[in-house]
């Protein structure tokens, strides 16, 4: 239940955004991007190896962590908008792709929810469904892109610890 909660509250933050097509992509967003890519390319390696062994509860415990620990809460953290300012339209686009593949990799667990989801990214033809749409493939990752995001991630971990244990406010 607290899964697809995630699922559906970070759905509705989507979509929920105002998107400025013309706006420049920011670095940082471009940066994420490329960073969550290389690890949901890394997370359908395993997730395949995973299946292939029939190890099915280890696919999902990768996926459920893909999306819980990775792109929740760190991945909309970085491609956010500034409170109250529209996204730009190339961040938002990669970002509903990003999205979709999740979906797909979670469809087989979560049938109901994510075909519903799905649904909703896009305009669908009819008689569309994610239950007869492709799986995603991986293109491969970049390990160096990961080990150095996850320096940057401990690093923020650690300023974070620091600061709740002063009672330092930002």
């Amino acid at each position: 239940r607290n899964f697809s909660n995630k699922i559906w509250n970070a759905f509705r933050l989507v979509k929920g955004w105002q998107v400025d097509e013309n706006a420049p992509q920011p670095v940082v967003a471009q940066a994420g991007i490329e960073w969550f890519n290389n690890q949901l390319n890394k997370a359908i390696e395993q997730a395949d190896d995973d299946f292939e062994k029939y190890r099915i509860s280890e696919a999902l415990m990768n996926l459920y962590k893909l999306f819980w620990d990775e792109f929740s809460s760190w991945y909309l953290e970085i491609i956010k908008p500034a409170y109250g300012q529209p996204i730009d339209g190339k961040t938002y686009k990669a970002t509903l792709e990003i999205f979709e593949k999740i979906l797909a990799l979670l469809h087989p667990y979560m049938p109901f929810i994510t075909e519903e989801l799905w649904q909703h990214l896009q305009n669908r033809n009819d008689g569309e469904s994610i239950m007869i749409s492709s799986m995603p493939v991986s293109s491969g990752y970049n390990a160096t892109v990961l080990d150095q995001t996850d320096r940057i991630k401990e690093i923020i971990g650690g300023i974070r610890t620091i600061r709740q244990e002063k009672n330092i406010a930002i």
